[in-house]
């Protein structure tokens, strides 16, 4: 059993900042690209209904099952642990924390890199890795404690740059407010502006070891989502009133609209709050898929040695080391190549929105089926914002390009080998395992 320590503020926190991280400081350039100024409507607009359509489905859903596990429980605890659709959920969403999270580690080596020139990037990466390694075997308390404090620095940060950006907005930068249209633009948007919200629902697996996660999963999902649209609504604003939509359109944005508005302050400041928002992402893909696969091994879909906890500090080790070789992994692709990390990330985003449209599906399921079950938090406006997600995530994947569809389908098809090749299995050995220790209990 894991330790209930976590309270409603390190839980809103920790789902702020794992998301402030390269999803919205690089992917607005891809968005002003496609759209123009246009793009800071689809932030407002399409970011927040799809982040507030997910931040209450999975408060409704924390809520009917606060274990870890996260959107795996919830199928799990609806279809049965041996049904194959449960087991996909899990595994579709543990690789999108295995890479869309992990990925952010290449993020922290650019930036450090970028501020110490000395340092390589690979280096940076690989030290960032065993920095949050340790931080999380001390305990999920640091962690979160140490997450929030990054959720506090990109708090302030940001309103410092959108208040003191408000004041140079220049308004021709808007005029030519849809140089390529509008519906088609806008929809081209949604892989980059929907996709720079994901990551907060990681808040919800920690339900487990919340103290009270009737009352404080809903607060902090819900609070997380709040910030997160002002946040990104705010950014997207002043920065296409800072500087013209095709200066954006680069990998770094938010850099340099620092450098050129603020001087090497500016630069040196906005360097600073990419490379925390990446960190802060990196801790918290550290939290959630760490849980996520101590989850599914606790239940005999992985090796039981993924599902050992270490007793002094009471955090899952097997899974910890586990997500510690992969963080290494993942922190060395690009200089392999740049094109598995490309790769790496797409697997990130497919994950990411097959999981957020299943636990919709999954919301109306159980509604419709199970009506009796005892909710402590309902969703608002039912059954419009589960249809609402379902919709904007659907379209965020149609709109990424096929090479991200083909992607994402091949890993699922590698879940469903493992699954009957493998999986089965070792499910069928842990309950053996534990109809035989339950024998010897009773004798």
């Amino acid at each position: 059993m894991l330790n209930r320590v976590l309270g409603r503020w390190l839980l809103m926190l920790t789902g702020y900042a794992t998301v402030v991280a390269s999803g919205f400081m690089i992917g607005v350039g891809g968005a002003a690209t496609a759209a123009g100024p246009l793009a800071l409507v689809s932030y407002w607009v399409f970011g927040g209904l799809a982040t507030f359509a997910s931040a209450f489905v999975f408060a409704e859903l924390a809520t009917m099952f606060p274990k870890c596990g996260g959107i795996w429980e919830y199928t799990k605890q609806s279809f049965g642990n041996d049904h194959p659709i449960s087991f996909m959920v899990g595994w579709i969403y543990w690789f999108a924390l295995l890479f869309g999270l992990n990925v952010e580690l290449v993020s922290v080596g650019i930036y450090l890199h970028e501020l110490v020139p000395t340092i390589p990037e690979w280096a940076g990466a690989l030290a960032t890795a065993i920095l949050f390694l340790v931080f999380n075997y001390v305990g999920v308390k640091l962690s979160t404690i140490i997450e929030a404090g990054f959720g506090i620095i990109l708090i302030l940060s940001s309103a410092t740059f959108i208040l003191l950006g408000i004041g140079q907005i220049n308004p021709e930068f808007y005029m030519n407010f849809a140089p390529n249209g509008t519906f088609m633009p806008l929809m081209k948007t949604l892989p980059f502006v929907i996709i720079a919200f994901c990551g907060f629902e990681v808040v919800a697996t920690l339900a487990e070891e919340s103290k009270n996660p009737e009352k404080d999963i809903p607060k902090a999902l819900i609070g997380a989502a709040s910030f997160l649209t002002i946040l990104f609504g705010g950014f997207a604003t002043v920065l296409f009133g800072l500087l013209p939509a095709a200066e954006l359109s680069t990998n770094a944005p938010l850099i340099k609209a620092g450098g050129l508005i603020f001087g090497g302050i500016g630069l040196a400041w906005l360097s600073i709050q990419s490379f925390a928002g990446s960190m802060s992402t990196v801790n918290g893909g550290v939290m959630g898929q760490t849980r996520i696969m101590y989850a599914m091994a606790r239940e005999g879909w992985f090796s039981q040695v993924f599902a050992k906890v270490d007793e002094k500090h009471n955090i899952p080790k097997g899974a910890l080391y586990f997500t510690g070789f992969s963080m290494i992994a993942v922190s060395i692709l690009p200089s392999i190549t740049e094109r598995a990390w490309e790769w790496a990330g797409f697997l990130g985003v497919f994950g990411y929105a097959v999981s957020y449209i299943m636990a919709c599906i999954l919301l109306l399921y159980l509604r419709r089926k199970h009506p009796e079950m005892n909710r402590p938090f309902r969703v608002p406006l039912y059954p419009v914002m589960p249809i609402l997600g379902i919709v904007l995530y659907s379209l965020a994947i149609l709109f990424s390009g096929l090479e991200i569809i083909i992607v994402g389908i091949a890993w699922a098809l590698m879940g469903l080998i493992y699954y009957y090749a493998f999986g089965r299995a070792s499910r069928k050995r842990h309950l053996k395992n534990q109809e035989e220790r339950l024998h010897l209990n009773e004798s």
